[in-house]
């Protein structure tokens, strides 16, 4: 990983370019491209090759080695345990939560892939620390960090496409919250599950499962979650008690401190408020305007200041709503044009597919003949193959 970290370092120097013009061509996180420089963070293939090609390496950078598995911290961890006066100690609990919430900060930019991996890795050592002879505040943490654990690990095997698995995940994720006596995680076992049921288009379901994790969550990133993906499923069902939920939403966020790691996966922040409204009113359609407004609003804070994509899954999606408004404004070379940027984004979520075939849809049924329909049909067709035959 030093390796790799420090020919990166010397590539980009002869090359001239700065980490962050670099993150901007590959694209990705300039945060995420200079823990890889440094050697605290594993790129995947992927990004090796992207970086290989934008400092034009000729396949020599993307050939290192970039070190060992990141689940391999695991072994630290055990080394820390067994230096600590008990069976588990104090200092194994808390290396194990700062290992969960980094991989938690990870979610928006690492392939879901090699996350899980990570999650499953960390999950495993986790519980198999549970029998050992511990202290109660070390059990009940170990079980709030297996908690969140699983959580990640039910996002990241749906993202992956692996319903279930991820399913089970979210299963374990209610059930180690209810042993914790961890409300918040309770409720998100709730909000992920109405987060499924609302990819499958099952909304009414949604808005059940919302209601019976608001009884979990108290004044929570969670109670926010829950009230947006009420408002998304009855924006989907044409309700306008969507608005009086993202009131609801709005109302419950504005109790919560400004979060010092809006990347972390189960926290809520302002700007993914103002994302999550974008998406509901373009559904709702009732102020296109408006909705535009927000939603290039939403886009611009996916950006860092020289171009870099810092929020990749949400940029996608966003640019899928600007899509959907400008069919409907009867602009069909930029709603194409919109669709097709927004499957470049990089990571991506189990939602973006099918929100880029909803547009896919709509401006068929707008446009039936044009060649530029047919086109974007093809792409996304040949996008789901490439997903179902993972």
């Amino acid at each position: 990983m030093t390796d790799f970290g420090a020919e990166l370092r010397r590539l980009m120097a002869e090359r001239g370019l700065s980490q962050n013009e670099t993150a901007r061509r590959v694209p990705c996180n300039p945060g995420y491209l200079s823990k890889v420089a440094a050697g605290t963070k594993r790129p995947s293939v992927e990004i090796r090759a992207r970086l290989d090609n934008v400092l034009s390496a000729g396949g020599a950078l993307a050939a290192i080695e970039a070190g060992p598995a990141p689940a391999d911290d695991t072994g630290l961890i055990e080394l820390a345990r067994r230096a600590a006066a008990s069976d588990v100690g104090s200092a194994t609990v808390e290396l194990l939560a700062d290992a969960a919430d980094s991989m938690c900060r990870d979610y928006p930019v690492m392939d879901a892939a090699e996350l899980s991996a990570r999650a499953r890795e960390h999950l495993r050592y986790t519980t198999g620390l549970l029998d050992k002879r511990m202290t109660l505040g070390e059990h009940r943490e170990l079980l709030v960090t297996a908690g969140w654990l699983s959580a990640l690990l039910a996002c990241t095997l749906y993202d992956a496409g692996n319903r279930a698995g991820a399913e089970t995940a979210r299963r374990m994720t209610r059930q180690f919250g209810d042993q914790a006596g961890h409300g918040e995680l309770t409720a998100w076992s709730f909000e992920i599950a109405a987060w499924y049921a609302l990819m499958e288009g099952q909304f009414p379901k949604v808005a059940a499962l919302c209601e019976a994790g608001l009884e979990h969550a108290g004044v929570s990133s969670a109670a926010v979650q829950l009230t947006l993906q009420s408002a998304r499923a009855y924006a989907r069902m044409g309700d306008r008690q969507a608005a009086k939920m993202l009131t609801t939403g709005q109302a419950i966020l504005n109790h919560l401190p400004v979060p010092a790691h809006p990347e972390h996966h189960f926290v809520f922040d302002r700007d993914k408020y103002e994302f999550y409204t974008a998406t509901i009113y373009t559904w709702l359609g009732t102020d296109d305007a408006a909705a535009e407004e927000n939603a290039r609003e939403v886009a611009a804070r996916c950006l860092s200041p020289d171009g870099a994509v810092l929020w990749p899954t949400r940029l996608s999606t966003t640019l899928v709503n600007l899509g959907l408004i400008a069919g409907r404004r009867g602009d069909l070379d930029e709603a194409v044009s919109l669709g097709e940027s927004a499957l470049r984004c990089g990571r991506r979520s189990a939602e973006l597919l099918p929100r880029a075939a909803e547009l896919g849809r709509d401006l068929a049924s707008r446009y039936p003949h044009d060649r530029l329909v047919s086109g974007f049909a093809d792409r996304l067709n040949v996008e789901h193959r490439a997903i179902t035959s993972r």
